[in-house]
């Protein structure tokens, strides 16, 4: 029975993105937010602890059965599916934890927005190579408020990124920094289990958090088992060419 109506299908094309609340099962959620306690130094107990240490990612967690469950065996891998087309993702994969503590200074600063894939000299990317996917899911583990360093996107950018790379070659941007007139903002808000999926070529970034929670996020992000092959072409121009499931 298919996850999404037309409406929704249209929406993604549309904004970039679409919210799912309660989309992964309480208990898979449970079972990860107890493995990472265990891996991080921080006491789950004592908020004292959680403060003022930045924004990191913790891989082991990542690459666990529970968080690879959490991915493939929910409905998150299902309506990627139903957007990308049957049979044509990769899957198995895990996602990285992205983790915003709270801050003792509670100046509240907006996000910058980039593209995923892009080398920095703190990203984990290679230099020299760019990496490219087709969506990726914001899954949340926490709940996490507004001003919470919640995921933010700009709707819409995907086409501007299509329409950008037209006439601007794909590797070229140094950090995923482009120079788009930006709309107004959307920051994902919500609680454990709920999930965004967006477009690869999506502007997005994490706000600062000010609250007294951490910001615990899942990222999974998704490509076509023939990705390599196709990585710098634009397929006429079209944005859809490749979405089986939105033609």
């Amino acid at each position: 029975m298919p996850l999404l109506t037309a409406e929704q299908k249209q929406t993604f094309r549309d904004d970039g993105y679409l919210v799912f609340r309660n989309l992964i099962d309480s208990a898979l959620i449970d079972e990860a937010k107890a493995l990472v306690w265990e891996e991080m130094e921080e006491e789950r107990d004592d908020p004292t602890t959680w403060v003022d240490k930045g924004y990191r990612t913790i891989p082991n967690v990542g690459h666990s059965g529970v968080v690879k469950r959490i991915v493939n065996e929910s409905p998150v891998f299902a309506v990627a599916e139903e957007l990308a087309g049957k049979g044509v993702l990769n899957g198995g994969g895990g996602a990285t934890p992205h983790f915003g503590f709270p801050r003792s200074d509670k100046t509240w600063r907006p996000p910058g927005g980039h593209l995923d894939g892009y080398y920095t000299p703190t990203n984990g990317v290679t230099k020299g190579t760019t990496g490219r996917f087709m969506m990726a899911a914001t899954m949340y583990l926490e709940d996490i408020g507004p001003k919470g360093g919640g995921f933010t996107l700009w709707p819409g950018t995907h086409r501007l990124s299509a329409e950008y790379f037209r006439t601007h070659p794909i590797d070229g941007p140094r950090g995923g920094q482009f120079p788009f007139p930006l709309t107004e903002r959307y920051e994902f808000t919500g609680g454990p289990g709920d999930v965004c999926v967006w477009h690869g070529w999506m502007y997005h970034g994490a706000s600062t958090n000010i609250n007294d929670t951490i910001r615990m996020a899942l990222i999974t992000r998704l490509s076509r088992k023939d990705q390599q092959d196709w990585k710098f072409d634009l397929d006429g121009g079209d944005l859809w060419g490749r979405w089986d499931g939105l033609r």
